[in-house]
Parts: structure tokens; sequence; C-alpha cells
């Protein structure tokens, strides 16, 4: 997928070849329209965020190398997604979903089912450091400058 937007005065060219993710940038762009979308259907969006508590030791990013499993994952665990990428760029990676939303909804049980899904994918001793939280888009900053 290969998209054009204006930032600021300058053109960007946006791609994400099938199987790669967007970066933080391009992320939050498309988050932006996917919001204003849903907004105009009246259809609840919501964004998946996943990342991993470091070791006392360690950076608060995403272990090297890791990115792409988790990515993968959550393409292959989340059936209905097409924006998927850094919500901090190699700290907290990101998938927009669009899901109904109503009062008998289990956000906590979806969360467990997509961690479940997601650390099957990891070596066992950075999956206990996955983290998941769905939110709102608002909970989302989404500056585009």
């Amino acid at each position: 997928m290969a998209s054009q937007y204006r930032l600021g005065s300058n053109t960007r060219l946006l791609e994400c070849p099938h199987g790669s993710e967007y970066d933080e940038e391009a992320f939050r762009y498309f988050l932006s329209i996917e919001k204003a979308r849903a907004e105009r259907a009246r259809k609840p969006i919501r964004v998946l965020l996943a990342s991993f508590e470091p070791a006392p030791d360690q950076p608060a990013a995403f272990p090297r190398g890791l990115a792409a499993q988790v990515f993968d994952g959550l393409r292959l665990t989340l059936r209905d997604t097409d924006v998927v990428g850094w919500h901090e760029q190699d700290r907290v990676a990101a998938a927009v979903m669009h899901m109904d939303v109503g009062p008998a909804t289990d956000l906590t049980a979806f969360e467990r089912r997509i961690e479940s899904g997601l650390r099957r994918r990891l070596p066992n001793h950075l999956a206990r450091n996955l983290r998941l939280r769905v939110v709102q888009p608002e909970a989302v900053q989404l500056t585009v400058v």
C-alpha cells in the first residue's frame, strides 16, 4: 500500500509493503484517517497497543529482532486490520481495529486472546514481558504537524 500526504509544506510518500509496518508518523496519519472514517460511518474503532515491560537493566524498547514477529502476530491474530505500525517508534506497536463494542463486549477477554496468540510466537523469556492494551482512539495522541 502506498499513499501520499502533505505534512506541513512537504509531501511525503508512505509505503507499507505487504508484511511490513508503518513508522510512527505514518501510523498516526492513517489512524487519524481511520478515526474520521469511523466517525462518519458511526462504527467504533479501537487501537491495540503492544509493548514489552523492560527488565530492570534494559531500555523500554522492543527486544532486538522481535518487532517483525510481533507485527506478523498482530496481522495473523487480528484479521480485520489494515493499519499496523509503531505508535511509539521501536517502543509500542499498534493496530487499528474495526470492532463492534457494546455493553456485552468483554475487552479483557479479547486482550487475553490476542496476547495468547502473540505470546505463542515469542520466546518464553520475552513472552512473559509482553503487555497489551485496547484503547479508544481518543486515548492515542494524533498530532500530525
